[in-house]
């Protein structure tokens, strides 16, 4: 499994990145694969990658990634100890955060 960190920091930089991986990815019958990582605790979010995965999806973008998010995912790959899913590709975006000028 390779997997890619994006910070999204607003700028043309990241927005570039991430519209080249949404051109780049396949269509399947449930449309692109894209994961909003908002709608899932961390455990869940694995849960719903590894669901498809085994389905067939190969190149997967999830965004609005917490750091616990991307925390579980990572701990996710290296216990892949039968490279099950090697062909995998995730794009995790993480989400912006707030400025603190207090």
């Amino acid at each position: 499994m390779q997997i890619q960190v994006i910070n999204s920091s607003g700028d043309d930089d990241s927005s570039d990145v991430i519209g080249t991986v949404i051109a780049g990815l396949k269509q399947t019958p449930d449309g692109l694969p894209i994961v909003h990582a908002g709608e899932y605790a961390a455990d869940g979010l694995v849960g719903i990658l590894e669901v498809r995965a085994v389905r067939g999806e190969r190149e997967i973008l999830v965004v609005d990634c917490s750091r616990a998010h991307v925390q579980s995912v990572l701990e996710w790959n290296s216990c892949d100890d039968d490279r099950k899913f090697e062909d995998v590709v995730i794009h995790l975006v993480r989400k912006q955060e707030e400025q603190n000028y207090a």
